[in-house]
């Protein structure tokens, strides 16, 4: 009987760069049946389902002063170039660069972002979710009314469910590399 081969599994930058382009095709198809099996975090009522969002290759990067120029993979970004800093907690009034977005989410923080024009009630159910861990911000350029991040994941929300951004919170706080 022949050796059995084991597959490598490229999870951060490091291994993606060894990974051969048979591991990359093996691993691109189990992301698809993933996210089309859902593992449990379905549809929520106002919600999509948590994703699995790809390491940005420059997630080693520090970032000093604004953001201008600095390209992510994903939006709002899960990883990538960030600002070190103090960490942020509970309910923010301005909106968030996206190298500091990185840098909450890189502690292993959850950040709930909602646009601007929010309903008054329904942001005050959001706030409600702030606190130790999580970052309650605005967000202008989101192309959905709520989406909440953590390090590698997204969940976007077309109304306030506070159920299934909790349910994000519960899975992926603690979660980030230097969580």
């Amino acid at each position: 009987m022949p050796d059995r081969v084991r597959a490598r599994i490229c999870d951060d930058a490091r291994m993606a760069l060894r990974c051969s382009p048979r591991c990359a095709i093996a691993v691109a198809a189990a992301i698809s049946v993933m996210a089309g099996c859902g593992g449990g975090d379905g549809d929520a009522a106002g919600c999509g389902p948590i994703t699995r969002e790809g390491l940005d290759p420059a997630y080693l990067v520090h970032v000093l002063g604004d953001d201008d120029g600095v390209e992510y993979t994903s939006d709002p970004p899960t990883s990538g170039p960030h600002q070190p800093g103090p960490a942020l907690e509970g309910v923010v009034d301005e909106p968030i660069t996206r190298p500091v977005q990185v840098g909450i989410l890189e502690r292993g923080d959850i950040l709930i972002q909602h646009q601007p024009d929010l309903d008054p009630e329904a942001l005050v159910s959001l706030e409600a979710l702030a606190g130790e861990h999580v970052v309650v911000a605005p967000n202008a350029d989101l192309s959905d009314p709520v989406v909440a991040t953590a390090w590698l994941y997204k969940r976007a929300c077309q109304t306030v469910d506070v159920a299934a951004l909790q349910q994000l919170v519960e899975a992926r706080v603690g979660q980030g590399p230097d969580g």
